[in-house]
C-alpha cells in the first residue's frame, strides 16, 4: 500500500497543490510555520476521516476560506485507491471512496492504513484518560472495522443518557427509560471494554520486546487496562449491575459516570507508573515502542504495511533512538517531515526530497 499523489485545495496554507510521492521514503523539509505538518495531517484525515491535531473541521479551512477538500490517491495490491474529502462551513465532511459518497465512517477504515509518530504522541502518556483511549481506539478501529461501528453505537447512547440525566425526572418515566440505557449501554460497552482488553494482551510481548532493543534490556515496559466500572466489566452482566448499582450517582452529577468512555490504559516502566515518575526520555522510548508495535500489528491483521507518518519526531529523539527508528521502519512507505535535509542522508537512494515554503511544495 502506498500514496502516490495529494491534492489539497484550500486546506491549511495551502490554496491549491497537487503533490506527488515515492512509493518509498519522501522526506519533506522546510522552516518551521510552513506547511510540513499540514500535510501529514492531510493524509491522516483521509485514512481515519478524523484530523490528529484538532476536533474543529473549521480550523483546517484556509484563512478567508469556506471550504476545503483533499484527495488522496494510491495503489492498494496494485489496484488504485482514491479517498476525498470535502468540507463546507457549518455542514458536514462529505467523504468519497473510488468516487462512491459513504454515509458513515467506518466505510474508509482499512483503506488506507496510517501509523503517525509526532512530538504530540507523548500527550498519549503525560495527559488524561481521553489521549489513551483515543490512540487505543484508532489503532482497534484500523484492524477491527467492527469496533468503530460499536464505538460510534456507544457514543451515541451515551449522549442520549447522558441528556437524560441532565433532565431527570422519575415521574414523568425517567427511571424505565434510564433503565434501557443501562441496558443498552451495558451490551455495547462491554463489548468494546473486551476488545480493548484483547488487543493490550496481543500487544503486551511485542511492545516488550521493541522496549528492549531500544533500552537495551534495561527496561520492562507493562500495560494494564483500568475499567472505571470495576473488575470484569468485559462481562455484559457484571457491567450492566455495576450501571444499576450506581444509578443513583449517576443522576445526582447528572453525568455518565462509569463505562468504556472513562476507562484508561495505565503504563508502568520497571514497575513505576510511567506518567508519574517516568523521565522525558522513558517517555519518548514508551511512544516510540508503541507506534512501532503499532505498525507491526497493522502488517499482521491486514496484510498491508502502513503508510508510516514521521512528523518532525527526529528532532526529539537522542541519537541511538533514531539510529534504531530508522534501522527499523518496516513499511513500504514513509512521509518524514523535517527542517534538515542532510539528517536523511541514509536513505539517498530510494527517496524523494519534497521542499515547503509558505505553502507551497517543491521537488528539490
Amino acid at each position: 500500500m502506498y500514496i502516490s499523489r495529494i491534492y489539497l485545495k484550500n486546506f491549511r496554507n495551502y490554496s491549491e497543490q497537487t503533490i506527488d510521492l515515492n512509493e518509498n521514503v519522501n522526506i519533506i523539509y522546510g522552516k518551521n510555520a510552513q506547511g510540513k505538518t499540514n500535510l501529514i495531517e492531510s493524509v491522516f484525515l483521509c485514512s481515519t476521516g478524523r484530523s490528529h491535531r484538532t476536533s474543529r473541521d473549521n480550523e483546517m479551512i484556509m484563512d478567508g476560506g469556506h471550504s476545503f477538500s483533499v484527495r488522496i490517491e494510491g495503489l492498494k495490491d496494485d489496484i488504485p485507491f482514491d479517498i476525498s474529502i470535502h468540507y463546507e462551513k457549518g455542514g458536514k465532511k462529505i467523504i468519497r471512496v473510488n468516487g462512491l459518497k459513504i454515509r458513515r465512517f467506518g466505510e474508509m477504515i482499512g483503506v488506507l492504513n496510517t501509523v503517525i509518530f509526532s512530538p504530540d504522541d507523548l500527550q498519549i502518556i503525560k495527559r488524561g484518560p481521553a489521549e489513551r483511549r483515543r490512540f487505543l481506539d484508532i489503532l482497534i478501529s484500523q484492524t477491527n472495522p467492527s469496533y468503530f461501528y460499536n464505538l460510534q453505537k456507544y457514543q451515541k447512547i451515551i449522549k442520549q443518557k447522558n441528556a437524560l440525566l441532565r433532565k431527570y425526572d422519575r415521574s414523568a418515566g425517567g427511571s424505565e427509560l434510564l433503565d434501557v440505557f443501562n441496558t443498552k449501554q451495558a451490551e455495547t460497552g462491554s463489548r468494546i471494554i473486551e476488545e480493548r482488553i484483547s488487543f493490550i494482551d496481543d500487544i503486551k510481548e511485542r511492545i516488550q520486546e521493541n522496549h528492549s532493543k531500544l533500552t537495551k534490556d534495561t527496561e520492562i515496559i507493562e500495560i494494564k487496562y483500568i475499567s472505571s466500572a470495576g473488575k470484569d466489566a468485559n462481562d455484559e452482566s457484571r457491567l450492566l449491575k455495576f450501571l444499576e448499582n450506581n444509578t443513583k450517582q449517576e443522576i445526582r452529577n447528572q453525568a455518565c459516570l462509569y463505562g468504556p468512555h472513562r476507562d484508561d490504559m495505565d503504563i508502568y516502566v520497571n514497575g513505576n507508573d510511567l506518567r508519574s515518575f517516568g523521565s522525558q526520555g522513558q517517555q519518548r522510548t514508551a511512544v516510540l515502542s508503541l507506534k512501532l508495535t503499532e505498525i507491526q500489528l497493522i502488517k499482521e491483521k491486514t496484510g498491508h504495511s502502513p503508510v508510516l507518518l514521521l512528523d518532525d519526531v527526529m528532532s526529539e529523539l537522542d541519537v541511538s533512538r533514531k539510529r534504531y527508528l530508522l534501522d527499523n521502519i518496516d513499511t513500504r512507505q514513509t512521509l518524514i517531515t523535517g527542517t534538515e535535509k542532510r539528517t536523511y542522508s541514509a536513505f539517498e537512494d530510494k527517496t524523494t526530497y519534497l521542499h515547503v515554503s509558505n505553502g507551497t511544495v517543491e521537488l528539490k
